[in-house]
């Protein structure tokens, strides 16, 4: 059950005062009754010491009835009674009864007392006169030697009476004290909640999202503090919330001004954010809070999403009858994905355009070549020295043409069916193979050959892979004028690695991440001359991808260039 901070503050304070009070009544009580019963004590003490030296003489004579007469006297006149009894507790006289009938009070807490040479002091209720008595005892020394007691006893009730007067007094003033603090305390608590409750329903407000609420500053203590600090941040809340809705909008505007397919991933996988161009191709109408392989069907995606767990992936993946690039980047402030789905159908379309025709123009091309060069090299036996030099400037270039041509055709049946005849290839055969046909030509250029290939035998395509070497020790060989060229094969982990050097002119570093492309060349004029296609390094490329491998290249222009292919060892 909610209680109210008033009654909370004004409990407490009328759960103090009222202990307070009480305790104070209590105290005061005993206290004044401590006080009186002592007074009526001491005067009861001062009574009973000229009394003892009058009856000293009289106990000395053993006169009981000079005893009882005086008791008599004495108890008359000072409205009190007064009891001498001897060492052995016999009452000898008492101002009230007769002696004879009473019982022995030896065994009387304040006659022990006295009978030991202290002065004896008790309170009891006695039957009698159904009503408290004070008692005081009195040794009496008879030659120095304690021969009896006197006892005088006075009723406590004109006390009883002046405290019960004394007590209805302080109750009333008790109450009076009570009502007054209760009403101060109710003043206070409703002074010291009221801002409290002020305070209270401008944050439930805050809370609600109204942020242009502020409090009264109040009063000058540490609540007036509290209200320039609350109204200080709800200003700033204001301002802040202002300033994120602006944000929200920009990146809302932004979002849906976006032509590819945004969607944002939770942790789950739900979609918690999404564009117009996602909404176009999504076949749902509710988006939001659905998981996007509900929405998105393709298994490709999945993968992709899946590999985006710690870092960025990328990939094709066809939806709905078109090819997208998606792009994946996981957020690094929270479990969360952000998809990009950029429409490629087009550019695929256009590249499967430029494909069929390269092929096919490479194989329309392929005869009428054949057919130039064969009657280029018939007029070169039959025609005079006078033509020769122009026929063999035509049959150089149609060799060209004819290599580009089957390197295009080579390329695009890589491209177009990626397939490889896996079988044991010795590596030290095949390089021994191909070092063969080259050592001729390394020889007549005047470079040094160094080849460190020991026997190993890994599943590959063997046409590929010698494809592949040819074309790495080919370029070697076309571009290194002087030095020499190292061809090193060894074992690194689960892969075989190739390494092909030269210290031939090297690459510049601006040419170093395009010469895997294909028809890209670094010298034009230098691979005009050498009869290069432009083609080799990309079928070097595409081959080495082939068997799950790559290749990278490391030059220095003027010092040589390092090519290294990596092909897992596939058992």
């Amino acid at each position: 059950m909610r209680r109210p901070i008033f009654f909370k503050i004004f409990a407490g304070f009328l759960v103090m005062t009222v202990t307070l009070a009480i305790l104070i009544l209590i105290l005061s009580y005993e206290i004044i009754r401590s006080h009186y019963i002592r007074t009526t004590a001491q005067n009861l003490q001062n009574i009973g010491l000229p009394l003892r030296q009058d009856i000293i003489p009289l106990l000395e004579k053993g006169d009981t009835e000079a005893l009882n007469e005086t008791a008599r006297l004495y108890g008359h006149e000072l409205e009190i009674r007064v009891t001498i009894i001897d060492a052995s507790g016999k009452v000898l006289a008492d101002s009230e009864r007769d002696p004879a009938t009473m019982e022995n009070h030896r065994d009387r807490p304040e006659v022990k007392q006295a009978l030991v040479g202290a002065l004896g002091q008790s309170i009891r209720y006695s039957t009698t006169l159904e009503q408290e008595l004070l008692y005081i005892a009195l040794p009496i020394k008879v030659h120095d030697k304690i021969d009896g007691v006197l006892r005088l006893s006075m009723t406590l009730k004109h006390i009883s009476d002046l405290l019960g007067t004394l007590l209805n007094r302080l109750i009333w003033l008790t109450a009076i004290i009570i009502v007054l603090s209760l009403m101060f305390s109710a003043i206070f608590s409703h002074l010291l909640s009221t801002p409290i409750r002020a305070l209270s329903k401008a944050a439930g407000n805050v809370a609600k999202g109204d942020f242009s609420v502020r409090v009264a500053p109040g009063g000058n203590d540490e609540i007036r503090d509290l209200n320039e600090s609350f109204n200080e941040m709800a200003q700033r809340l204001e301002a802040f919330f202002h300033e994120l809705n602006a944000q929200k909008e920009e990146l809302e505007s932004i979002v849906a001004s976006i032509s590819e397919v945004l969607l944002v991933l939770d942790g789950e996988g739900k979609v918690t954010l999404f564009n117009v161009a996602a909404s176009k191709i999504i076949d749902a109408e509710v988006i939001i809070d659905r998981y996007y392989w509900e929405i998105l069907r393709s298994a490709k995606l999945n993968t992709l999403v899946e590999e985006a767990a710690q870092n960025p992936s990328t990939g094709e993946v066809d939806l709905a009858g078109k090819t997208y690039l998606c792009s994946i980047t996981p957020l690094a402030t929270k479990q969360a994905k952000v998809m990009v789905l950029h429409d490629i159908t087009e550019m695929k379309q256009i590249e499967h355009i430029k494909k069929d025709l390269a092929v096919n123009v490479s194989h329309e091309l392929r005869t009428p070549l054949t057919a130039i060069k064969g009657f280029t090299e018939t007029l070169m036996d039959e025609a005079g020295s006078s033509s020769q030099e122009y026929l063999r400037i035509i049959h150089r270039h149609t060799e060209r043409l004819i290599a580009m041509v089957n390197d295009l055709l080579i390329l695009s049946e890589m491209e177009e069916k990626p397939s490889l005849a896996l079988e044991d290839v010795n590596i030290y055969d095949l390089m021994k193979g191909l070092i063969s046909i080259y050592e001729p030509r390394i020889k007549a250029k005047g470079l040094a050959l160094n080849v460190r290939c020991p026997a190993i035998i890994i599943k590959a395509d063997p046409f590929k892979l010698e494809q592949l070497l040819t074309n790495l020790i080919d370029n070697a060989l076309k571009y290194t004028e002087k030095g020499e060229i190292s061809v090193t094969v060894e074992i690194q982990g689960d892969a075989v690695i190739i390494s092909v050097k030269d210290t031939g002119v090297g690459i510049p570093s601006e040419h170093v991440s395009r010469i895997f492309e294909r028809f890209y060349v670094v010298d034009k004029s230098r691979s005009r001359s050498m009869g290069g296609t432009g083609l080799g390094l990309a079928i070097a490329k595409h081959i080495a991808t082939l068997h799950g491998g790559k290749i990278e290249v490391e030059s220095t222009p003027y010092m040589g260039s390092a090519f290294t292919v990596s092909i897992p060892v596939k058992h």
